[in-house]
Formats: C-alpha cells, sequence, structure tokens
C-alpha cells in the first residue's frame, strides 16, 4: 500500500504496516471494508485509516458515505512522534465543519475505487479470500490543539445564531481561519488479500 498524505510519499507491505479491518462478508458485500497505513518516516509516526465502510465485492467507483446520504467521512490521516505522541489529527469531520460550504459535500466523503476485486473459496471453511487492488481518497483537516480555541468557539455560536435567524443552516459550520485549521488531501493505492468469514 502506497499514500500519499500531508505531501508525504508513504509505502508499506504486509502486517503491521498495511492493515485490513472487516466485519466479513453478507450477501455481495464486504459489510465493514477498512484499510490502514501506520509506518514510520523521517522521525515521525504516520497513520492512514479509510474508516470501516460497506464495499461491494466488485469493481467500480463509490463513495463513503454514498453521495445520495448526508454525512462525512471518517477517514483520518494521524501524525504522531516517534513515542506515539499526536502531533495532529487529520479527519473527514474536521474537514466538513470548517471547509465544506455545501449540504453533503461530495468533497467530505471517502472516494474509493476498485480496480479488480477476485472472491474465492479460502482455505478455512466458512472464509472466502478476497483479493483488491484500487486506491481511495479523501480530504481531511486538522485543528492546532486537541480542542477548539475560545475564538473558534464563539465564531461557531455566532454562525449557530445567524443561521437561526436566518431559517437557514450557514455553512461551513466554522471559519477554518479563525479556528487555524489546516487541510490535507490523502491518496492511497492497494492491494490486499485476506480471508473473510462469511456470515450467515
Amino acid at each position: 500500500m502506497t499514500c500519499i498524505a500531508g505531501g508525504q510519499k508513504l509505502a508499506g507491505t504486509g502486517e503491521p504496516e498495511v492493515g485490513l479491518a472487516s466485519f466479513g462478508i453478507q450477501g455481495d458485500t464486504i459489510t465493514g471494508f477498512g484499510l490502514g497505513l501506520n509506518i514510520e518516516h523521517a522521525g515521525k509516526v504516520h497513520e492512514v485509516s479509510s474508516a470501516l465502510m460497506p464495499l461491494p465485492m466488485k469493481t467500480g467507483i463509490y463513495y463513503f458515505p454514498s453521495l445520495t446520504e448526508p454525512g462525512m467521512t471518517l477517514a483520518s490521516y494521524k501524525l504522531r512522534t516517534a513515542d506515539r505522541d499526536l502531533l495532529r489529527d487529520y479527519n473527514g469531520g474536521t474537514y466538513s465543519q470548517q471547509y465544506s460550504a455545501i449540504e453533503n459535500d461530495p468533497e467530505a466523503k471517502l472516494k474509493i475505487q476498485v480496480d479488480k476485486m477476485e472472491v474465492s473459496d479460502a482455505a478455512q471453511p466458512g472464509f472466502k479470500r478476497v483479493h483488491a487492488v484500487g486506491h481511495f481518497e479523501f480530504n481531511a483537516a486538522a485543528l492546532p490543539a486537541a480542542s477548539p480555541s475560545d475564538a473558534c468557539v464563539k465564531d461557531g455560536i455566532v454562525r449557530s445564531i445567524k443561521s437561526a435567524s436566518a431559517g437557514k443552516q450557514q455553512l461551513p459550520k466554522f471559519d477554518a481561519a479563525v479556528c487555524g485549521a489546516e487541510k490535507t488531501h490523502v491518496q492511497c493505492d492497494f492491494d490486499v488479500v485476506a480471508d473473510l468469514v462469511k456470515q450467515q
């Protein structure tokens, strides 16, 4: 798996660098499919997570949440010190609140393109072997501290009051400049094989 995150090119192979999480297979869908990259690079630890999403077991382009559903991605990119202290937490939720100027913003969703999806019987009964190849991308943002500043919170309250007065939500919900938010784009290529349980 290779990613470009925060302008850095990151690459990992196998566990523990590359992780694949899943709730298993139900019908023709992987009910929860999530990819992660966790590597040390230039003295820092980089953690990319697509978060869990339902994924059809066929090729195509998918959004999570789907374009027809309101919501934002839970995908994230965390930057830590070598001792695992958190330096920056870029995530889809912060991006949506700080940068989404429209409802149900497509830019606040994870986009995944599956170029290859092979499903075969696994050696263990009740499991299927899945070989998936493709890429995913998402926008994420981080605040400069673990919690929003007073100025950021006040700005959000003012915007909320204005929205209530106008009878229409003012978007984005916060002013990124006031809050000191910082956005980044993450794009990853993957080629993974995993044995997933087939649910009844």
